[in-house]
């Protein structure tokens, strides 16, 4: 009998037998030893799938070192992805910009301060990657799933998509990815978290109902906000279409962050929710900046240190001296952070830093309208849009003082380069984004096959490259000379690569007794919205195992799996189809790094 996801199993209905969980305290501790232990294994298998690691690409920690060293540019490293930045007289010169966007290698500063240009971004890949993993379990601790759904899905992200081959290989471009997914577990999470009934499938009817019902959250107020924030923006546009000073665009920016966090003050109605704008601004932007001027000046971090250092004697001494006011300070803080309003904030932040590592993530957005804390869907998209909006702003103005354009133009620079690659459909009459690449790129996406009894062996379409089997006719699973079958390097199937994601068409089961629930949809819209504008771009990716773009929307494609493995009420087809999906994972890992990938 088919069981709704509101009669899925939990931990309250396991057996009260087990000895490890005696009580709530101990549900909590081995959901915590779980999570540990999916971590560390995640940690062992991509680690010893390639023990020995360098870092052939160093985009972000040259990135990472010239922001310490008061440079926006990068030396030119001498390979591909960096538009040479050109004299009075119009030649390259020894400096470059790259196109991508910061957070990964803000992300790097602090490894970067200590070990410069040997920071081993692959071994930070690995670990962070497992890291994301955990964070994959955690987010799935909020759906109404069992227990056994919750760990397969996490270990079915780990090493059953491309997270693995990502996270093994860790150069530049599966970075960016680590980092965003990262990012964006947490904010599904968050909204998670304050939205229980997200869920819970309704009659269609009472959706459509919610979203014709309008009222403007925070009145006369927040509209006022609004207007305002409207003018400041145009005036940011206006200011750096004339070429203005980097610090007179920062300060608008930062005019227009303050208006942000007012603006969701009015609509939650708490002034409670500036305090997650706080602790974001604390990390994402004070630590950064200390640690760029600490690279500049070893007294000004000597001199940090010690206020840090009384920082931490003054709160020891104050907590003996009147430890309940210091309890009642750190609980109204935690209050403060911890209402749906806030938290949706947060969730907000947590989702712009993942589109400043990852841009196309921004389509992702709908799911935070339908998801978290806020109570109705103008509510909630206004709460996290304002939280979204403090990263974004940061990109901008960072993309401006290293190019002097708001929208980076080494990526317009990298398209007519990559033009010059024949061997690509590329078509230089369209654009680097355009509808029209989309047939050739689904062909990729969802049919693309690994080469079978190949003859040749090249990381380009075709039967050119190196010939195999010369001096034997016999094949081997992993035999580079003479294989039975190598990756492509444009890219393999996710239906190959991981047809656990399968799953997740499940979880529209609800659909044909016409209710449906807002996870459900919002996770979809998500995956939809993030895969239609990657297959627009014009290079899916080169020289990788499977799909690599597919990590885009895999914190949202994983909502969709648990919910559509707990409602068909059995485990074993999730356990299948994620069994299979390491096994492939495992073959193109393998190979990636026979190949040198």
């Amino acid at each position: 009998m088919e069981r709704s996801i509101t009669q899925a199993e939990t931990d309250d209905a396991e057996p009260a037998a087990d000895s490890d969980a005696v009580g709530p305290r101990g549900w909590d501790r081995r959901r915590l030893l779980w999570g540990l232990g999916l971590v560390l294994l995640a940690l062992a298998v991509y680690y010893f799938s390639l023990p020995n690691r360098t870092n052939p690409y160093l985009h972000f920690v040259l990135q990472a070192q010239s922001w310490l060293n008061g440079q926006t540019s990068i030396p030119t490293p001498g390979y591909q992805d960096v538009m040479p930045i050109l004299d009075s007289n119009g030649h390259p010169t020894e400096r470059g910009i790259i196109p991508f966007p910061p957070l990964p290698a803000a992300v790097l500063l602090p490894f970067v301060a200590v070990w410069h240009l040997a920071t081993n971004e692959q071994l930070l890949a690995t670990i962070f990657g497992a890291i994301d993993v955990g964070i994959a379990y955690w987010m799935l601790g909020f759906l109404p799933v069992r227990q056994e759904i919750r760990r397969l899905t996490a270990l079915f992200m780990g090493l059953g998509t491309v997270m693995w081959y990502t996270s093994v290989i860790g150069t530049t471009w599966f970075w960016a990815h680590i980092v965003a997914v990262g990012c964006l577990l947490m904010s599904v999470g968050l909204a998670l978290s304050v939205d229980r009934k997200a869920a819970e499938p309704r009659p269609i009817g009472e959706a459509v109902a919610a979203v014709r019902r309008f009222g403007w959250p925070g009145g006369w107020p927040s509209v006022a906000v609004l207007c305002a924030l409207g003018a400041l923006g145009e005036l940011l546009f206006v200011l750096a279409g004339a070429g203005t000073a980097t610090a007179a665009l920062a300060g608008v920016g930062v005019l227009l962050a303050v208006l942000t966090a007012v603006f969701a003050v009015a609509v939650a109605g708490r002034p409670g929710v500036m305090a997650p704008f706080l602790v974001a601004v604390a990390i994402v932007a004070v630590i950064p900046a200390i640690l760029t001027a600490g690279a500049e000046s070893p007294t000004l971090i000597a001199a940090l240190d010690a206020l840090l250092a009384v920082a931490i004697v003054g709160l020891w001494w104050f907590g003996r001296k009147r430890g309940g006011q210091l309890d009642r300070a750190l609980g109204s803080l935690w209050l403060a952070l911890s209402t749906p309003e806030s938290v949706q904030v947060a969730a907000g932040i947590l989702f712009g830093l993942a589109v400043t590592a990852r841009l196309t993530i921004l389509f992702g957005f709908p799911f935070l309208i339908l998801v978290g804390g806020g109570g109705t869907w103008l509510r909630r998209a206004m709460l996290a849009g304002a939280g979204a909006v403090v990263p974004l702003l940061t990109l901008l103005v960072i993309t401006y003082a290293t190019s002097g354009h708001l929208f980076n133009p080494a990526y317009d620079y990298l398209y007519h380069v990559e033009l010059g690659y024949t061997v690509f459909n590329y078509q230089p009459a369209w654009s680097i984004t355009d509808v029209r690449y989309i047939p050739q790129n689904i062909g990729i996406m969802l049919f693309g096959t690994p080469r079978i009894m190949p003859d040749f062996s090249s990381v380009f379409p075709g039967n050119g490259g190196d010939p195999l089997c010369v001096a034997t006719s016999a094949r081997g699973l992993f035999d580079k000379s003479c294989p039975l079958a190598i990756p492509e390097a444009t890219g393999t199937s996710i239906l190959l690569t991981s047809p656990a994601y399968l799953m997740g068409l499940l979880a529209w089961r609800p659909a044909r007794h016409l209710t449906m629930d807002r996870a459900t949809a919002g996770a979809t819209i998500a995956v939809l919205a993030i895969a239609t504008v990657n297959l627009m771009h014009f290079s899916q990716g080169w020289v990788q195992f499977g799909y690599r773009f597919s990590n885009d929307f895999a914190p949202f494609a994983l909502v969709l799996v648990a919910l559509g493995a707990s409602r068909i009420g059995r485990l074993w087809p999730l356990a299948v189809l994620v069994g299979l999906s390491i096994v492939a994972n495992f073959w193109g890992t393998m190979w990636g790094t026979i190949l040198g990938w």
